[in-house]
């Protein structure tokens, strides 16, 4: 059974556990010196591993290089009782994955905001020379109203798409399976068009309600985004504009080079088109 973490991390108390992964767990706290934060910590079985202090390490150094409403702040990164953690902004409302979940007919009155700020946010983190290499719903939060805040830079790299020491020479591609490109998929140098990729999969489920390929094994999936004949959106959900489920076959083009260069050019794209035929 794991060892749970403790219920003060120096000036933090631990109120509710948010959610919990492999090697952390991601817990709201209030901070004595700020009021209330997420705090994100390494499982007390992985405190000593070195390499997850240096992804710790790394994601503050990118989210530190970045100013965009869209994108969550991370305050700094502390050791308390040999625990390392990172200490970020508090924004409480559930991921993508969990609004769509819900029904994709949920978000349709704040459908043209969530995508529109996501490709902000992704605008922003290109322009400061990184590759997010991990966009999918579940590091999406999104409010309400719509608001979004772009999370978790742990494995985002420089645009050469290399973490350099940090990850060491020659690793399996990292990301999720659902959501990789096929140029990360084949461990290839990265630029802006495998985030812009993965943010194709993820406005196919926005719309959808599904990603764009499933498979019953992570070899079959992925060969899927490698190799399958991209899948029209608008099969799964008659509500998309034929122009909506046509640009997004564009998005997920196999060849990064038969994909839009920029963000830029994706959100002055989707704001001159409509993404579905009704809001209701």
């Amino acid at each position: 059974m794991p060892k749970p973490l403790p219920e003060r991390l120096g000036s933090l108390t631990l109120v509710q556990q948010l959610g919990v992964g492999k090697n952390c767990q991601i817990w709201e706290a209030t901070d004595q010196a700020g009021g209330r934060c997420v705090v994100k910590a390494v499982v007390p079985e992985m405190a000593t591993d070195a390499g997850l202090r240096q992804l710790f390490e790394h994601e503050l150094k990118v989210a530190t290089s970045l100013d965009h409403p869209t994108i969550i702040r991370i305050h700094r990164f502390s050791e308390e009782g040999g625990l390392p953690h990172l200490v970020m902004e508090l924004f409480p409302h559930p991921n993508l994955k969990k609004r769509i979940q819900a029904g994709t007919n949920l978000l349709l009155p704040k459908l043209q905001r969530i995508v529109t700020e996501l490709a902000l946010a992704l605008d922003h983190v290109h322009a400061r020379g990184w590759v997010h290499r991990d966009i999918k719903p579940e590091n999406i939060l999104v409010g309400d109203d719509g608001q979004v805040k772009l999370i978790d830079f742990a494995i985002a790299a420089k645009a050469s798409g290399l973490l350099g020491k940090l990850l060491g020479g020659k690793t399996p591609p990292q990301g999720s399976p659902s959501y990789m490109s096929p140029e990360q998929i084949r461990g290839q140098a990265l630029d802006a068009r495998s985030d812009i990729y993965s943010f194709g999969c993820v406005l196919f489920e926005l719309l959808a309600g599904r990603p764009p390929y499933t498979a019953s094994d992570t070899n079959e999936l992925l060969n899927k985004h490698v190799s399958a004949i991209v899948p029209a959106a608008d099969k799964f959900n008659s509500n998309i504009t034929p122009t909506a489920s046509k640009y997004i076959r564009t998005l997920l083009a196999k060849k990064p080079a038969d994909r839009p260069k920029s963000m830029q050019e994706v959100l002055a794209q989707l704001r001159s088109i409509r993404l579905v035929e009704s809001l209701s």
